[in-house]
């Protein structure tokens, strides 16, 4: 018997048992708020599970067997369904090991967009609420994750990266550490894609570009740099010249060469992207080699633009894209 069905459900063999496990160690999903909802997990606008694809790269792909790929897609069919246009997390299996302590889950993405997870900062909580563990997951190698699609994915919290260990028998549930608004809204110009010298940098030559016109939005590619794993950074300075404060929820960004070939399209969702009134910000973007279309980039010889941002509603703004394409990834 293979290592996912020996050490997840023993030497059961019944489907009917296998489904009484998997509803036994069903955890609540938890949703990033892709779509905007304040409660998402209370939206009654929801898919059933089996009208997602069940997608399997990396060591899920390569590693199992037909009949773990059968357990894992009956597993997953099982799961209830989720909030439409949302990205859901829903662990299913948890494993105490040598190493740590060892989460597997789904990672649902029922939007009509692929979603790349950057960087995905979770916990480990009791029952009582009380965090022992917290950490943040680079998943930008993992690429994106399609839309209307599932995959499985693991996390892993080392003994080593607990604030305590509690008893075995205590039950941990994984969580997921919503970013506060006020602590958005106090580090207006912090961004993890770039140091403290670069952001001084950018934010500078943000400040020297010619004034933006009052009452106009602008957003400007300020640099194209080398990214991690051959990807691409793409600096972009947010320019508000309204008299409030804004919040830019899309940005879609188009590279081309010297030729006007595309070498990238993709579609960024922010969450908690805010603008004060009359101000300026700089964030970098990251385009993973999976979403570069050429090869043998010179990035001496690519630009990048941004089409126009336009106003919503609710005092945000958001920038409408303009090309056929309307695949995204979340920053």
């Amino acid at each position: 018997m293979s290592w996912l069905l020996e050490n997840w459900f023993g030497s059961k063999e019944s489907l009917e048992q296998v489904r009484e496990d998997i509803h036994e160690n069903l955890h609540r999903e938890f949703y990033l708020g892709v779509s905007g909802l304040e409660n998402p997990q209370q939206s009654a606008n929801r898919v059933e599970s089996k009208e997602l694809f069940l997608v399997l790269n990396g060591p899920w792909d390569d590693q199992l067997d037909e009949a773990e790929h059968e357990l894992l897609q009956y597993a997953h069919d099982e799961m209830p369904p989720v909030v439409r246009n949302e990205v859901g997390i829903i662990p299913f299996f948890t494993q105490v090991t040598n190493d740590g302590f060892l989460v597997l889950t789904y990672v649902r993405n029922a939007t009509d967009r692929s979603i790349l997870l950057q960087r995905l900062p979770l916990s480990l909580v009791t029952e009582d609420g009380e965090e022992v563990a917290r950490k943040t997951f680079d998943l930008i190698t993992s690429g994106p994750v399609m839309e209307m699609s599932s995959r499985p994915m693991e996390f892993m919290f080392r003994w080593d990266e607990f604030d305590r260990i509690p008893e075995q028998e205590v039950p941990l549930k994984l969580a997921f550490i919503k970013p506060e608004k006020n602590e958005v809204e106090e580090n207006q110009n912090f961004n993890l894609g770039l140091s403290a010298d670069e952001s001084k940098q950018y934010m500078q030559q943000a400040a020297e570009m010619a004034p933006i016109a009052e009452g106009e939005v602008d957003l400007q590619v300020l640099d194209i740099k080398p990214g991690e794993d051959n990807g691409l950074k793409v600096i972009v300075a947010f320019r508000n010249g309204l008299a409030k404060r804004l919040e830019f929820t899309e940005v879609p960004i188009i590279v081309h060469d010297k030729d006007g070939d595309t070498v990238a399209r993709v579609h960024f969702t922010l969450e908690n992207m805010k603008v004060e009134a009359n101000s300026h910000r700089v964030w970098v973007f990251d385009i993973p080699f999976s979403s570069i279309k050429k090869e043998e980039v010179n990035l001496a010889e690519v630009t990048a633009f941004i089409p126009k941002a336009q106003q919503r509603k609710k005092e945000k703004a958001q920038v409408a894209p303009e090309v056929e394409d309307n695949k995204g990834l979340l920053q």
